[in-house]
């Protein structure tokens, strides 16, 4: 069994009774602003009664709406309403209502909460009601008794934000026969939809005398009421000019010349960016009686100063520099009524009609009453279409005002706004040099003499970057200003710019403008490179490095620029650091010419245990031109370690100190050189008991063996890697 969700749930009264007391009414849906938890909408069923040829007995204290999901027609929900207000409807008079007559407006209420688990099908949904029955006494329906009505509003998703029209109250429920009836039947709407209106055969629906209030279910369409004879959609209300109502302004309009009581039905349908998203439905019922004669008042308009009225709806030209004022005269037939005249723009906005207030203004006799009105200088139409103007002209009479519209079109031969001229006081395309300035005029003006403002911009690039300078400028008809442009060395980069200069007038809120293009070409002086050297005769330095006694390394670096421009000299070193490496230089900058000097004692270190190391430092000097120019210079150094021929060490290991002279002593002859790798430490000789007899750090050393007798010595020979032993035979 299919389950319905009751998103509020009251114990209603059941009326079993018969009546005939339904004028007519409709269904809002109100997205709440500050919803409180679980309630989203406020749902409202306005309700006109006829408190007189009703039934007091019948009035619902309170009814259920059925929710509708219109793709599958199934039923999504319901909300008891509770009767919350009943005042009979209010005339725009109070003193036009008939003591016969009285329509009563009874209001129902409930909040509910529609869910997006419920609510978000994109075909839609629909609330009903029915309710039987209408007044016995209609005339255009056949069987009015017999005949239920349908109360209809459709809705989108909840995933559209949206409220259904409301429409404005009733002021009138009686009109007089042969005479105008004009009454505003219009919705709005709170999200600014379009709307529009149209008059549909009431719909009777599936109530009856024997099920008064039947449970709505869903259905594709409603049985409607039928005509009386003579009756149709044409002539719902039959007159001089039968029942009407605007498209788009909701206006009810008829001249009726029977009378009877006529029910009528008003469809307005909502729309958002072209696409329906909701309708509603109104029925209401106008009953035509006798009336006291009520004339409507006349009304005719002229020039200000001028005795020829204008024939409604001719074209009045309106000359440059012609006054915009006219004069409406106004009079009304009925003595004692009270006239009110307003203005409605038709395609033009009514508020640029100056027209002083005229309201309720009595009409104590049958002199013609003049009022004054004058058009804003900003009158603009589209396509230069003439202005068209509504003036209406109402009196106070019952039910409703007679009102007299007089419809005017002006045409202003002024209205073409030509566009404004731009130039410059430039008589050639421009090109400017790095270092030169380039001044001159621009001018904008205006033959319409509007509110012209002057304006520049760079194409793709903000004026004072590239050394612009530029003020914008406004005046009435002309306007002039000054551009200078000192280029920099952003603008000789680019090489070519484009200036553009906009004249803007307004005129009533409303611009045209032109635009005119500059090209300015941007030259560079002639730039010659700068030469940077070193003091060196050759630029590749070769150092054997000793541990002990480290080699400095010195040499002046100069640059020197012919244009005699700032230069710049730095030197860069090739995959290394200066800090690490412990050279010196110092980057130097100056005008014309600047050196700097190179100083670096390489220790042993530098080459981290190998035989030898390359290091390249580059120099180079960059001038500061727009379009630097530069030079470099490598200097190499090949740092080595000292790798002498190996000493045999000891070739012999025999002497005899008898001081023949020959083989008197014991050393090595030459000990090779300290390198980075190896460094002599001393010379040690020990007797066959491991006792020191002689020590020396001296790498040239003579042993004469002192006093020690013949035998075999222990020697020790320490370097700073490795340590040689070795045997010496002292003979005497």
């Amino acid at each position: 069994m299919r389950k319905y969700f009751y998103f509020v749930f009251f114990l209603a009264l059941s009326f079993k009774s018969f009546a005939t007391h339904i004028v007519g009414g409709e269904i809002e849906l109100i997205q709440l602003k500050n919803p409180s938890p679980g309630m989203t909408h406020e749902v409202i069923l306005n309700l006109y009664f006829d408190a007189i040829n009703g039934d007091a007995a019948a009035e619902d204290i309170s009814l259920t709406l059925t929710f509708i999901q219109k793709s599958t027609l199934g039923r999504v929900g319901e909300a008891t309403c509770q009767r919350v207000s009943r005042d009979f409807i209010k005339y725009i008079d109070p003193t036009c209502s008939k003591g016969d007559l009285k329509t009563m407006l009874i209001k129902y209420r409930a909040v509910v909460n529609l869910t997006a688990a419920f609510f978000s099908d994109p075909a839609g949904y629909a609330i009903v009601w029915e309710r039987c029955c209408r007044n016995v006494i209609i005339t255009n329906i056949a069987k009015p008794g017999d005949a239920g009505m349908v109360f209809y509003t459709e809705f989108p998703p909840i995933t559209t934000a949206n409220s259904t029209p409301h429409f404005k109250d009733v002021v009138a429920d009686y009109l007089c026969i042969n005479q105008n009836f004009e009454m505003d039947f219009s919705a709005s709407d709170a999200d600014g939809d379009s709307l529009t209106y149209e008059l549909i055969t009431p719909w009777a629906g599936y109530s009856s005398r024997t099920v008064t209030n039947p449970v709505s279910i869903g259905r594709s369409s409603y049985p409607l009421t039928t005509w009386a004879d003579g009756i149709s959609l044409s002539n719902v209300i039959p007159g001089e000019s039968p029942l009407e109502i605007h498209p788009t302004r909701g206006i009810l309009y008829v001249r009726p010349n029977k009378l009877g009581l006529y029910v009528f039905s008003v469809m307005v349908k909502e729309y958002r960016k072209g696409k329906m998203i909701g309708l509603t439905k109104r029925d209401f019922q106008l009953k035509v009686v006798e009336c006291p004669i009520n004339l409507p008042p006349q009304v005719m308009v002229k020039n200000q100063n001028s005795s020829v009225f204008f024939n409604e709806n001719e074209v009045v030209n309106i000359k440059k520099g012609d006054k915009r004022c006219f004069d409406i005269l106004y009079l009304d037939p009925d003595i004692n009524q009270k006239i009110t005249i307003t203005a409605r723009g038709v395609n033009f906005d009514a508020q640029k009609i100056k027209l002083p207030a005229v309201s309720n203004v009595v009409v104590q006799n049958a002199d013609t009453l003049r009022s004054t009105f004058c058009l804003d200088d900003c009158v603009i139409t589209n396509n230069n279409q003439p202005a068209e103007f509504i003036i209406s002209v109402s009196d106070n009479g019952c039910p409703v005002p007679q009102i007299r519209h007089y419809r005017m079109r002006i045409n202003f031969e002024d209205a073409v706004n030509n566009r404004p001229i731009v130039s410059t006081s430039l008589t050639d395309i421009p090109t400017v040099m790095y270092g030169d300035t380039l001044e001159f005029t621009v001018f904008g003006k205006d033959i319409d003499l509007d509110t012209l403002s002057l304006t520049s911009a760079g194409r793709g690039f903000a004026l004072s970057n590239l050394g612009f300078s530029f003020t914008p400028q406004s005046g009435v008809g002309s306007v002039q200003s000054t551009l200078k442009f000192i280029p920099n060395c952003a603008a000789v980069l680019e090489k070519q710019i484009l200036l553009d200069f906009v004249a803007r007038d307004q005129r009533c809120g409303v611009s045209s403008q032109s635009a005119y293009t500059l090209p300015i070409a941007v030259r560079s002086q002639p730039n010659n490179a700068p030469r940077v050297l070193t003091s060196l005769s050759d630029n590749t330095v070769e150092v054997i490095l000793s541990p002990t006694e480290p080699t400095e390394i010195s040499f002046e670096v100069d640059a020197s620029d012919s244009d005699n421009e700032r230069i710049e000299l730095i030197g860069i070193p090739d995959g290394f650091d200066f800090t690490n490496a412990m050279m010196t230089f110092e980057n130097k900058e100056g005008i014309g010419n600047v050196g700097s000097r190179f100083i670096w004692a390489p220790v042993c270190s530098i080459l981290n245990g190998q035989d030898s190391k390359e290091f390249v430092v580059n120099f180079r000097t960059q001038d500061k031109a727009c379009e630097q120019k530069q030079d470099t210079v490598s200097v190499k150094f090949l740092l080595k370690n000292n790798l002498a021929p190996a000493n045999p060490l000891a070739q012999y290991n025999t002497f005899t100190p008898n001081e023949d002279g020959i083989n008197d002593y014991f050393n090595f002859g030459d000990i090779p050189e300290n390198n980075c790798n190896r460094q002599f430490v001393r010379f040690e000789v020990f007797n066959r008991y491991g006792k020191p007899i002689f020590t020396t750090s001296d790498r040239n050393f003579k042993w004469s063996g002192d006093k020690e007798p013949t035998g075999e010595y222990l020697y020790i020979l320490h370097f700073t890697d490795e340590v040689f032993k070795g045997i010496i035979h002292l003979i005497r």
